[in-house]
């Protein structure tokens, strides 16, 4: 098994994020140009200058409008639908989400290649500046405010965190000068929107691409999603062996392939009590 191709995979499954990568301990040590304690008392994004971000996270393919070409992972989280659920196993601590900026994130998404791109975009509540920054310059008319070391703010809804460079790739993007991410746009056509989480990779051993979702049917069941661009004949012949003993398991399988085995969707069911089997269920 490939150790790298792991490691990514259960990383976005356990944290779905590049942010402890960002956050390494002195993000927040630098010296503040606005510093406020508390939520009751701190200011709105309008204290600061410039354009202010906006556009739609809702679902990766909403990211990837706004990410540049060559992402080779994503994912995307509503954290606001998945705490006192099955699905809060794939979130940090609600401590954790309010540890960035003092105030709340309620979405997230994120991307990155091999290339040294990476972003996050995080809906926040309430907007407000909570948090200690340095003015540093502006890109196209949007204030870069430094975090210390490389990593810098972009304000708006959503709110960006990244290194200035891959920031400035999201705002050409953003601003129509240069072609955001279309690379997964056969694949995410199969997508039903509306889940909670999602995952998007290239850098997969058993497929072309691999999308993964969780979702919550609001009925006491939960369903993980996954759907392979171009797998390999192994892989296929892996899912059917999991499907042929699933009920053993308490498991409900539904598999789709299409296209001459181009694209292939497996659906598996569980109700809360046996989320931990439907969570672990793994082709590779």
């Amino acid at each position: 098994m490939n150790q790298k191709y792991v490691a990514i995979f259960l990383a976005a499954i356990m944290v779905m994020s590049i942010l402890p990568f960002f956050f390494s301990g002195d993000a927040n040590d630098s010296n503040t140009s606005e510093e406020v304690t508390g939520l009751e008392d701190a200011p709105g994004f309008e204290i600061i200058d410039g354009t202010h971000f906006d556009a739609e996270i809702n679902s990766i393919a909403e990211g990837l409008t706004i990410s540049p070409q060559g992402v080779s992972n994503a994912a995307y989280i509503d954290y606001s639908k998945v705490y006192g659920t099955p699905l809060q196993a794939f979130a940090p601590n609600i401590t954790d989400l309010y540890s960035v900026y003092n105030t709340l994130i309620i979405k997230r998404y994120s991307a990155y290649d091999d290339e040294g791109f990476a972003f996050e975009a995080h809906v926040l509540s309430p907007e407000v500046i909570n948090f200690q920054y340095i003015g540093a310059g502006t890109y196209n008319g949007y204030q870069l405010l430094s975090r210390g070391g490389e990593l810098f703010n972009v304000i708006g809804t959503p709110t960006l965190l990244g290194t200035s460079s891959s920031l400035e790739s999201v705002i050409d993007v953003s601003s129509g000068m240069s072609n955001s991410s279309t690379e997964y746009d056969e694949i995410l056509g199969y997508v039903v929107p509306g889940a909670e989480y999602q995952m998007l990779s290239s850098e997969d051993l058993i497929a072309e691409q691999h999308y993964l979702e969780f979702r919550n049917m609001e009925d006491g069941n939960y369903t993980k999603t996954e759907i392979f661009l171009n797998p390999l004949e192994g892989t296929i012949s892996t899912i059917a062996g999991f499907e042929a003993n699933s009920t053993e398991r308490g498991l409900l399988y539904d598999t789709t392939i299409e296209d001459d085995g181009r694209i292939v969707t497996v659906v598996v069911t569980s109700n809360e009590s046996n989320f931990f089997n439907l969570a672990m269920e793994q082709y590779w």
